[in-house]
């Protein structure tokens, strides 16, 4: 590896309450001011809810409105539960999102300290034979920085951010590992510790096979990397079976429990964690190779730099610790069961570490093309969403109008100051940051990444601020929920369900308080979902039943709910 240097110019300090607004403006957008929505989001709320509502049972035996839950392990709704009851002058599903935005924060403090103190080791300073290099402390603040812009530049990574669920939970396990094992560098003991309730909450929040992941990159660091290799034996020693012993808690806990079902829940719970375990599939390669180059932009180029800059120093650990991990995670993806969407989300901070480390060496043409395309595309995409959103509160062009309107059929557009303020504030905010950019300013080390970071943050805090009351009636089930109760008597007794997916569910118990029965228990009425084809057709005939009602969201012609009662 050639050496390169890094000036005190370049290793200059970016002001920590412009990190501090990114970091709000990143996480708030997208919680404050929407409902749970379907998919993974809905359902996490779901489960947190039961538990806040229900006693020891829900908490032991995760559950969405009597309904087990076996695909998923309870921490992550345990701390959204405690939230609820700790807030109860907020709406359930405002606190538990309170609860997500603290473990984001959570996440971005892990990233920066752990590529704080691998940029502070001496193998990663830069060489300085004259004596004009920046101090190691500036320069690893500078790297550190730079690893949480490149992080929340990500572009697939923000909106899986902002849910209610396990796999954005999984996010904040993968950078406190990140940062333990870094910390095991000056301190094993005490990083053992941290690496073991890393291991133990993945255990307890996406199951065994990711934390097998996360357990093979702590065993494989000291075969790769001789620092890791000095700490083995006190920071594994630690980290191994406490990690073992707390992943464990959870499930004796169910095997010794006396109540009715608990054995049950745990076998369910097994036979999930065993179904993870398949062979290799060449989709998921596919998958990867296909949404990889946008969803890690910018931190893939940057990265792949890296593994060709430092190829004959692949064991330091500012380069091992992300590199193995990635690895493992990856194979964990491409070996297991899980859905790469819900994968590729934990591989976002190794990439961002990595893109951290090779950014004092990036050449000047790489950061241009990362720059000319931030400043496109995100002025692009500002300038649509301004576009659309002035046609469908006006109503010109008609066409444009048309088509934001059948974005959430039913909504009447009306004007929020607050909110219009708050979208002019992103892009003025937008404009002043690329006038920065091409100012003649000290090329720091985190001035590549500033305006992919900046353009997407405001970017999406712009969508938010003029979309989110739209984009929510669209997506969300109170509406629905709140017509169906009315086709219902104030006594009935409780509603069967068949085919009702886990977020239908969650939000319609939620919304509309309708007592939904509990598997196999025997109701007055019948709530049936058809997807797809079905959703189009007449009501099905059921024997005993006779059809009451039908309803669907706006502009979801893929999903119908129907009310039968018993006969």
């Amino acid at each position: 590896m050639r050496p390169f240097l890094v000036t005190e110019l370049q290793a200059g300090k970016l002001p920590r309450w412009g990190l501090l607004l990114l970091c709000l403006l990143y996480i708030v957008p997208g919680f404050i001011g929407r409902d749970p929505w379907r998919s993974d989001d809905a359902a996490g709320f779901g489960v947190a809810w039961a538990m806040a509502q229900g006693d020891a049972r829900q908490w032991l035996m995760p559950e969405i409105a009597g309904e087990p839950v076996f695909d998923e392990g309870p921490l992550p709704f345990w701390f959204g539960a405690l939230a609820i009851r700790l807030l109860p002058w907020l709406p359930g599903h405002v606190a538990m999102q309170l609860a997500a935005m603290l473990a984001l924060g959570l996440m971005f403090v892990a990233v920066w300290y752990a590529s704080y103190r691998l940029a502070r080791r001496p193998g990663v300073q830069p060489a300085d034979p004259f004596d004009a290099g920046a101090d190691p402390v500036d320069f690893g603040r500078a790297v550190a920085d730079s690893a949480l812009l490149v992080l929340m530049a990500t572009v697939g990574l923000i909106a899986r951010l902002h849910e209610t669920s396990a796999e954005a939970a999984q996010v904040v396990w993968v950078a406190v590992f990140l940062f333990s094992a870094a910390w095991s560098l000056e301190r094993p003991m005490l990083a053992g510790l941290a690496t073991a309730l890393a291991l133990a909450a993945t255990v307890l929040t996406r199951g065994l096979l990711p934390a097998l992941a996360l357990a093979g990159a702590a065993a494989c660091l000291p075969l790769v990397s001789r620092a890791f290799r000095l700490v083995a034996r006190r920071w594994l020693a630690v980290a191994l079976p406490l990690g073992l012993a707390g992943g464990l808690a959870w499930p004796l806990a169910l095997a010794f429990s006396p109540m009715a079902g608990a054995q049950a829940h745990l076998g369910r719970w097994l036979a999930w964690n065993r179904g993870q375990f398949t062979e290799f599939e060449w989709d998921g390669l596919v998958f990867y190779a296909r949404t990889a180059p946008w969803y890690f932009w910018p931190a893939w180029p940057i990265a792949l730099w890296v593994m060709v800059r430092w190829r004959g120093r692949l064991d330091e650990p500012a380069v091992a610790l992300p590199l193995v991990t990635l690895g493992w995670l990856c194979l964990s993806g491409l070996i297991g069961s899980v859905s790469p969407e819900s994968q590729m989300p934990l591989l976002a901070a190794t990439l961002a570490m990595l893109a951290a480390i090779g950014l004092p060496t990036l050449k000047r043409s790489v950061t241009s093309l990362i720059d000319w395309f931030a400043v496109m595309t995100y002025t692009v995409i500002g300038v649509f969403v301004w576009a659309y959103w002035l046609a469908f509160q006006t109503g010109f062009p008609p066409r444009m109008a048309v088509r934001a309107a059948a974005l959430s059929p039913g909504y009447l557009p009306q004007w929020a100051l607050g909110d219009l303020l708050i979208g002019l504030a992103a892009t003025l905010a937008w404009l002043a940051l690329v006038r920065w950019r091409l100012a003649r300013h000290p090329p720091t080390l985190w001035r590549p990444v500033a305006l992919s970071c900046g353009g997407l943050v405001l970017a999406w805090l712009l969508l938010m601020a003029l979309w989110l009351p739209a984009i929510n009636q669209r997506n969300t089930y109170r509406d629905l929920a709140a017509r169906m109760t009315l086709q219902l008597p104030a006594s009935y007794d409780c509603l069967e369900t068949l085919a009702l997916g886990q977020a239908q569910r969650a939000t319609l118990h939620y919304f509309g308080d309708l007592r939904l029965g509990r598997t196999a228990q025997r109701c007055s009425w019948l709530l049936v979902q058809d997807i797809g084809p079905a959703s189009r057709q007449a009501p099905v005939a059921r024997d005993g039943w006779t059809f009451v009602w039908e309803g669907a969201r706006p502009r979801d012609a893929d999903e119908k709910l129907r009310l039968y009662r018993r006969s």
